[in-house]
């Protein structure tokens, strides 16, 4: 039984070495088998004639033809796909926290956890802005973003607020607050470590449209207290905000709480100029834009200022107070063929009774483009469409076909010098010339 067991062990071992010398050989046969078909397209040489394959007139042409059909694909394909455009996804929860800690990320900055208690509070607030019909970080109940938190259970050192409407991508919504220095302020803020996104859809000033409440926090410790009532810093509006809704146009606001006393426009007494000189208060949320022709309507709430006066680019208008109330109008006239495309920014400047000024700059104003157009920020919005239920997650399509052809001259001018190089006493100038052609067809799709 001994002699049969060794038997068998001794050819088991002897069936697998030669089982393992044909692997090696098959193995070895394909890679010397490899590296020749490699040498052949890629460096001239007797067996090639000094003419490689990957340079052969109808591999250069279709080197062109995929090119061009590549192009037209990264054209056509949002159009044709509206559903899950390749630019952009839809504004979901997930997509916004996404976006969010992408924007986080590219800064080295912590990404944030979702918290279950902030989700349930922007969803709140998401719903009582379609029910009650308003866009503000105060309902007009006086219901504050600090009070959906209490009411969710979420107890925080600091939290903040984001909002937005009438945008149609996930996208289009980071890049809009990412544009406002005060949403931004936000989104990056490194005291922030949890986040909650509602999103929900319905009836908006008189347009079908989908509310986007993006709420942060950082839960308070055993060891500190929350402190006293939050304040409020409300940001800038855009000219945007006051047009009519539309598919294409949307408008946001952002909100950060500090544990400092609270102040607003409506509880703060007016101040007694004649005891007392205190710097003038610009409140940003009060903040309306009218656009009229070549002008706009300003009106906002400033308290303490014996002026205020708007400034756009170069022009400078004073704006008159309405009776006795602290609410200050004007019409800010421009020249448009004065303000650049890309837009200019619209500041307040309130002045004290010593003779010192307060300048806040307010909104953006773009005349000749969209609110949307304006913003062009690709920080933190790493675009991407998922397919399959998240199989496969395509990037920005425009931005990766770029890449490919960058790639692709670079492999072909390397293979065109080798073919120049290796052998220069034998050459093919009608090769040189086609090849050329081809890099310059990269490039000239990589600029349109």
């Amino acid at each position: 039984m001994k002699l049969i067991s060794l038997l068998k062990s001794a050819l088991g071992q002897w069936l697998l070495r030669s089982e393992l010398r044909r692997f090696r050989q098959r193995w070895l046969r394909l890679g010397r088998l490899s590296w020749r078909h490699m040498v052949d397209h890629l460096i001239p040489h007797q067996r090639n004639n000094y003419h490689p394959h990957a340079l052969k007139h109808r591999v250069l042409l279709g080197y062109s033809v995929f090119l061009i059909l590549l192009k037209v694909l990264a054209i056509i394909l949002p159009v044709a796909l509206p559903s899950s455009s390749l630019f952009s996804s839809s504004i979901t929860s997930q997509n916004i926290v996404d976006l969010t800690n992408q924007t986080r990320k590219n800064l080295n900055l912590r990404e944030l956890a979702v918290n279950a208690k902030l989700a349930q509070a922007a969803e709140a607030k998401a719903e009582d802005i379609i029910t009650n019909q308003y866009f503000s970080h105060t309902s007009p109940s006086g219901v504050t973003p600090w009070d959906w938190l209490g009411q969710a259970g979420y107890d925080y050192l600091y939290a903040g607020e984001n909002l937005a409407v009438h945008y149609t991508s996930a996208e289009a919504v980071a890049e809009g607050w990412l544009a406002s220095p005060t949403h931004r302020a936000n989104i990056v803020s490194p005291r922030y470590t949890e986040i909650g996104v509602g999103v929900l859809s319905g009836s908006f000033e008189g347009a079908d449209s989908t509310i986007v409440v993006q709420m942060f926090g950082q839960p308070v410790s055993a060891a500190e207290p929350v402190g006293a009532s939050p304040q409020v810093t409300a940001a800038p509006k855009s000219a945007a905000e006051e047009t009519k809704p539309s598919p294409t146009s949307g408008k946001v606001a952002a909100a950060e709480v500090k544990a400092v006393p609270s102040s607003s426009p409506q509880a703060s007494p007016k101040n007694d100029l004649s005891k007392i000189s205190l710097p003038p208060v610009i409140y940003e949320e009060s903040l309306k834009i009218k656009p009229q022709g070549e002008a706009y309507d300003v009106r906002l709430v400033v308290t303490g200022a014996t002026g205020v006066t708007a400034q756009l680019g170069s022009q400078s208008i004073i704006l008159t107070r309405q009776g006795p109330s602290d609410v200050w109008q004007g019409l800010v006239q421009y020249e448009q063929s004065e303000v650049s495309t890309s837009g200019e920014q619209l500041s307040v400047v309130a002045w004290a009774k010593d003779g010192s000024a307060t300048t806040k700059p307010l909104a953006w104003v773009a005349p000749q483009v969209k609110t949307q157009q304006l913003y062009t920020f690709n920080e933190g919005s790493d675009k991407y469409a998922k397919f399959f239920g998240g199989l496969l997650t395509v990037h920005n399509l425009n931005d990766s076909v770029r890449q490919f052809y960058l790639y692709f001259m670079v492999f072909l001018g390397a293979a065109l010098l080798l073919n120049i190089f290796i052998k220069i006493r034998v050459q093919y100038p009608s090769v040189i010339n086609h090849t050329l052609l081809v890099i310059a067809l990269a490039l000239f799709l990589i600029i349109i």
